[in-house]
């Protein structure tokens, strides 16, 4: 079978045999280490958006104790569960 490759993926899978990440090149190695990165960029990118709303707010002063929101949620839970009885 061959298999053409485009030079961006090409040149990932130079990249990652270089670093020592895999031994050979194989197309179902590389599939499931795309899919692998591309879940993990994607993921990365939202933690860091998640991050810089969390620091605004900080500077905001828009915080709360820590002990206060598990009391907030444990009161949530418990408003909930006791309304669906």
């Amino acid at each position: 079978m061959t298999v053409t490759l485009t030079p961006e993926l090409d040149q990932f899978i130079a990249e990652q045999l270089k670093a020592g990440n895999y031994r050979s090149a194989d197309a179902q190695s590389l599939e499931m280490l795309r899919a692998q990165e591309e879940f993990i960029q994607s993921h990365t990118v939202e933690l860091r958006r998640k991050i810089s709303v969390g620091m605004e707010q900080i500077k905001r002063g828009e915080v709360v104790d820590g002990r206060e929101a598990f009391d907030r949620l444990r009161k949530k839970i418990q408003n909930r569960s006791s309304s669906q009885t």
